[in-house]
């Protein structure tokens, strides 16, 4: 079998003439790798591994997945789950309870140290008190082991019968057990196990007993409650620091009561030399004495004494015996808890989660009450004999319908031991893939999580090509137990200036135009306020799914504060597939609406005082927009490679003024000649040629087609390489002429703008 390890704290002590000092240090142990049956003196960690019970909640994580350490069962091993304050805290005040007539004698103990108790034996059908003891957990009390020990005893485990031995809590007066109504919060509890150490021999060191009772103490009263135990060593006491010690009154006056009294630390090589009559027989280190003002006060052997650290009392020692000195003092011994913690916690832990379960720590598993939707926290513990239902957090597939565990107690849980849930791949989406998925032979939709195994094939859309490098054969990805696919997507890159050709009728009146014909093309609309529509006011071309050029005059107004323009209110949309001119109507499948998130406009830009330089814009999309054999983006230059001559013919796209000066309702498509802009300046000696800019070229003939006032901001775009590439922007034209020459900003004077605004909002490969 092979073997593990766990680590145990060792306390080592030094012995000062003010205190003792510990210091923690961990010691590697062999535990048990796998559990035997029905071993009670182990811990059954949820992974079916065993641990000593000392192991549990000692701060280290000796189970491999932590179980041992939970919040739930830590909490529960020192406090309970009944308890409704913490540890060591005094919420009830000194009480009258002892008076002679109607005089107050004594202000006796109650609630001042709720974790007192009495333990009484059964004699001839009555209890006698034996000693006393401090409650540290609901069903355990420590005490001494002098009045549990006998001669010749063969084990140190001592299972009491029902009754023999009773535990008195809330018990404040010397009174016979048969008179047992002191206050209405006395309990009498029955004392299931006892333990003492291996090494007790009936005098001497290790007198020290641990008290397990049958049933749980009730905290809920105030009138009892756990001291706190220094588990981890975080505390030390120091000469002449004060303790609380509980005793009791045996003078004539007056029943025999209980109180609290301070007595003063001293440590063991201190009490040795100041009360050698106190210490005569005792040698050991793990004692120390605490003294008190001489009077007719007595203490049980068994009680302890606590010290406050952070507003909450410890017990430090158990009193084993006390003495007079000639000072007038009462001097008692008492066992040094600290050397006995990780024994304490063993059997504490042992008997606090003897019949609960925790519940692990398994990724992807939720687990929760029969019958009940409430989610129960992994390291909950769960009681005894109760089913659990197990199912698959959001993101998770579950392997088989349905599964539970039983809790068996002892930590221990009847379970299946196959995987239950299995991360779920990410959904797969992609503009510029096209994506089929299968699981075992049959259609899976890859757009929602993804169970494992599960395949996707992978090919550029039609609308574009596969990235520098790739092989343009379908790419196969396989969705992994881990929840990753095996292989990153990638992305296409969109096939610009490309047009789609397909012969559609369009309007009513059997007129019928090519759809396709400039997909990048859009139409851009503003929310008109008055007649409650949209107008359309510009024209503008894609070049990325989620940026449009246009010209700047469409959006910039005199007085504006930045050329940055945000939009949050839907005041403008472009529209995309759009042929007939009226926003309602949505002509093709390639139709959408898309609102404008900001308007980019260059700095120079003044409008018609600037005589119109640097007219243009970059538009930043609310969404992207989904490129389709209807719409893709237009080619951009942005190397340089090209150049038009004059007389190069470009094509262009827009809504303006047909050859009855009327705005077309539906979209036009012209050729217009290129003119460069020094022959451009020379047909204008009417200041018109202040507009023609040095980010300008112009096109058009003076009798042929040209643009009209509804074409602003749309592309001029010319055919390189079987691509249309946007070369300019429409800007202005001269009003005094009939020719049909207009302006337009040349994209590769902005090139840089432009690319600054491409890289900023689009991945670049």
């Amino acid at each position: 079998m092979e073997a593990t390890y766990f680590w145990i704290i060792i306390y080592s002590c030094l012995i000062f003439g003010t205190g003792v000092l510990c210091d923690r240090k961990l010691e590697r142990r062999q535990a048990v790798s796998s559990c035997s049956v029905n071993n009670d003196d182990m811990f059954y960690c949820s992974n079916k591994m065993c641990i000593e019970w000392s192991s549990v909640c000692d701060g280290y994580k000796d189970c491999s997945d932590g179980s041992d350490e939970t919040r739930d069962t830590c909490a529960r091993y020192e406090y309970g789950t009944n308890m409704t304050m913490a540890c060591g805290r005094v919420h009830i005040q000194n009480q009258v309870i002892s008076k002679k007539g109607n005089k107050e004698v004594k202000e006796a103990m109650v609630g001042t140290a709720p974790w007192y108790v009495r333990i009484l034996k059964l004699y001839d059908d009555t209890y006698i008190r034996m000693c006393g003891g401090t409650i540290i957990a609901p069903n355990v009390v420590i005490s001494e082991a002098s009045y549990f020990w006998e001669e010749g005893m063969k084990s140190m485990k001592i299972s009491v019968k029902d009754g023999l031995y009773i535990v008195s809590v809330g018990k404040y007066t010397y009174k016979n057990f048969k008179v047992d109504q002191d206050t209405d919060f006395h309990k009498k509890m029955n004392v299931k196990i006892i333990y003492l150490r291996e090494g007790y021999n009936g005098t001497g060191n290790e007198d020290i007993a641990v008290i397990v009772l049958a049933n749980k103490i009730s905290f809920s009263n105030g009138f009892a409650a756990p001291v706190c135990i220094d588990w981890n060593g975080q505390y030390n006491v120091f000469n002449g620091d004060q303790g609380k010690v509980i005793v009791r009154d045996l003078s004539d006056d007056v029943e025999p009561t209980y109180f609290e009294r301070n007595s003063s630390y001293i440590n063991s090589i201190t009490c040795q030399k100041l009360y050698p009559t106190v210490y005569s027989e005792v040698t050991s280190y793990e004692k120390f004495c605490a003294y008190r003002k001489l009077e007719p006060l007595y203490s049980y052997q068994g009680l302890g004494i606590t010290f406050l650290h952070s507003n909450s009392h410890f017990l430090t020692g158990v009193n084993t015996r006390y003495d007079e000195d000639t000072n007038e003092r009462m001097v008692q011994q008492f066992i040094d808890l600290r050397f006995y913690v990780h024994w304490i916690r063993g059997i504490i832990n042992k008997h606090v989660t003897v019949n609960s379960c925790v519940l692990p720590t398994v990724e992807g598993v939720v687990y929760s009450y029969e019958d009940s939707n409430e989610i129960l926290p992994h390291g909950t513990l769960i009681d005894n004999h109760l089913n659990i239902n197990e199912n698959c957090e959001v993101g998770y597939h579950k392997a088989y319908p349905s599964r539970f565990r039983f809790c068996q107690g002892k930590g221990k849980w009847l379970t299946n031991s196959e995987k239950l849930c299995f991360k779920m791949c990410p959904p797969l989406e992609s503009d510029s893939l096209d994506i089929k998925c299968s699981h075992n032979g049959k259609y899976a939709n890859c757009s929602n999580l993804s169970i494992p195994d599960t395949i996707a094939r992978l090919s550029c859309k039609s609308t574009h090509s596969a990235p520098n490098g790739k092989d343009e054969s379908p790419l196969q990805l396989i969705c992994q137990s881990n929840g990753m696919w095996n292989k990153p997507l990638y992305t296409c890159n969109p096939n610009c200036g490309r047009v789609y050709i397909e012969i559609k009728l369009l309007i009513n009146n059997g007129t019928k135009a090519l759809v396709g014909t400039a997909p990048w093309n859009v139409g851009i609309y503003r929310f008109d306020k008055k007649k409650s529509n949209h107008d359309l006011i510009c024209g503008g071309s894609i070049i990325s799914p989620n940026l449009v050029v246009s010209a700047a005059h469409c959006f910039w107004n005199q007085g504006m504060l930045s050329n940055t323009i945000s939009i949050s209110d839907g005041l403008y949309k472009i529209a995309v597939g759009k042929y007939d001119r009226n926003f309602s109507i949505i002509d093709n499948e390639f139709t959408k609406i898309i609102n404008v998130k900001i308007v980019y406009l260059t700095e120079g830009y003044n409008g018609h005082t600037g005589s119109y330089f640097e007219d243009i814009a970059v538009i930043l999309l609310e969404k992207r927009v989904p490129f389709s054999d209807g719409v893709t983006p237009v080619c951009i230059d942005w190397n340089g490679e090209y150049k038009e001559e004059n007389g190069d013919h470009g094509k262009i796209v827009g809504w303006g003024k047909t050859e009855n000066a009327s705005s077309s309702p539906i979209l036009l498509e012209a050729s217009l000649p290129y003119i460069d802009r020094s022959t451009c300046r020379g047909m204008y000696k009417n200041e018109f040629e202040r507009y023609v800019t040095v980010d300008k070229f112009c096109a058009g003939s003076a009798l042929g087609q040209g643009v009209g006032s509804g074409d602003s901001g749309a592309g001029l775009c010319f055919l390189h390489s079987d691509s249309y590439y946007l070369t300019g922007v429409v800007s202005s034209k001269d009003t005094d002429k009939n020719y049909s020459i207009a302006t337009f900003t040349e994209i590769k004077y902005h090139i840089e703008w432009i690319r600054g605004l491409f890289d900023r909002y689009n991945k670049v490969k």
